[in-house]
């Protein structure tokens, strides 16, 4: 970064945006947390499940659009170009998509209606949201942005919490409750931007929505990995280990804190960042990562078996390694943020085709690892998939970075 003063800024900018994080992520925790307790392991099963639907589905119809948003508009002004007329556009693509997969989906897996309900509400929510806060994300509003995309969270656990004090345990009503507060939430954060941020008479080119589709290619990639494992779990296992894999995930929430912290200020802030400042972001997330392993590697069988009343005991193993692959995952934000801002068409075609590759690979090794493994075989398989995926990028930054 081109001197001291925007070191400070980027990590000024990073701080606000990890407190808002960390904020919503308190609610987060204890929304899981509540309905870990209130509902059994199947129907926890049943509700991971549908959230590993609704991350596949929406980053499929995003189309990497919110990165493309980003990207664009780190060398333009967003009130000088008409971004609303292409989100539209989008949206009137995802919408319908979304009604004619979901009860497909639903029916394969043969869940009840209130699922699908959930599911669909929940993905035309996301979509709305993600593509509108990054237009405010890209104004310079990190914190209003981070607040718009997060605040639906904190409804959601609160309502929660009211569920488990009011004993109401139907999963059925859970989802239908969840997936109308979503769709409201979505139609108010659409009319707030529509109002907030001005927009000009200037066309957004198709090249850059062209280069969306490379950022597409990423995210379906990366939610493949993540969320198709889980779908693994429930084919090759069962929902009931998804549940279990679900509940330890709280650990890894605390670690994603700081990878989107590192995402959501790197990727804008990418053309002003020069080797030091480079060197400061990698300490930051090794300091940080290091500090979040040894807490729970000391801790952590405490206050898993606490929460959840001693429910998931018999799995406390799974903690040191899914500490590991947080911190994996943490410095795999590095690259991936940087690469995204302001490396060129080839390096990102480039990016896009390791990864590919690597999924194609990575997928028949993780159903091996599952099969005789068991749900152990789980971290192993990510741990490997964020560490191949993390030197890839850092040698990408090397060589942008080297002289």
């Amino acid at each position: 970064m081109y001197g001291i003063h925007l070191i400070k800024k980027y990590l000024v900018n990073y701080r606000n945006v990890t407190v808002l994080i960390i904020f919503s992520v308190i609610f987060g925790f204890a929304k899981n947390v509540v309905l870990g307790r209130l509902l059994s392991i199947s129907d926890f099963g049943v509700y991971s499940l549908s959230l590993s639907i609704i991350g596949i589905f929406s980053a499929l119809l995003l189309f990497g659009q919110q990165k493309g948003i980003i990207r664009f508009f780190i060398k333009k002004n967003v009130k000088d170009y008409d971004w609303k007329t292409p989100i539209l556009i989008q949206l009137f693509i995802s919408i319908p998509i979304t009604f004619i997969l979901l009860p497909i989906i639903s029916n394969y897996y043969n869940v009840e209606f209130a699922f699908t309900y959930f599911c669909v509400c929940v993905i035309v929510s996301t979509v709305i949201t993600d593509l509108l806060i990054n237009i405010v994300r890209a104004s310079g509003k990190f914190e209003l942005a981070l607040i718009l995309q997060r605040m639906i969270r904190i409804i959601v656990a609160i309502t929660a919490i009211i569920f488990l004090i009011s004993d109401i345990l139907k999963l059925a009503f859970i989802f239908y409750f969840f997936g109308s507060l979503h769709f409201f939430y979505g139609v108010f954060v659409y009319n707030y931007v529509i109002r907030k941020i001005n927009f000009g008479s200037n066309t957004i080119p198709l090249s850059s929505q062209k280069e969306g589709l490379y950022f597409s290619a990423l995210d379906i990639i990366s939610l493949i990995n993540m969320y198709g494992i889980n779908l693994i779990i429930a084919e090759i296992l069962s929902i009931d280990y998804l549940g279990i894999f679900f509940a330890f995930n709280i650990i890894l929430r605390i670690y994603e804190i700081f990878a989107q912290s590192t995402d959501f200020v790197t990727m804008p802030s990418s053309k002003e960042i020069d080797r030091p400042g480079l060197i400061i972001i990698i300490m930051k997330n090794l300091i940080i990562g290091s500090g979040i392993s040894l807490f729970f590697l000391v801790f952590g069988d405490y206050i898993v078996s606490l929460i959840y009343l001693k429910k998931y005991d018999e799995y406390l193993n799974l903690i040191p390694l899914i500490c590991l692959i947080g911190q994996v995952k943490m410095m795999d934000s590095i690259p991936s943020s940087i690469v995204s801002g302001i490396s060129n068409k080839i390096i990102l075609k480039g990016y896009v085709l390791y990864n590919s590759i690597f999924t194609i690979i990575f997928i028949p090794v993780s159903i091996l690892l599952i099969h005789y493994y068991g749900l152990i075989g789980v971290p192993y398989a990510l741990i490997i998939l964020h560490f191949l995926r993390s030197i890839y990028g850092f040698r990408i930054l090397y060589e942008r970075y080297k002289y």
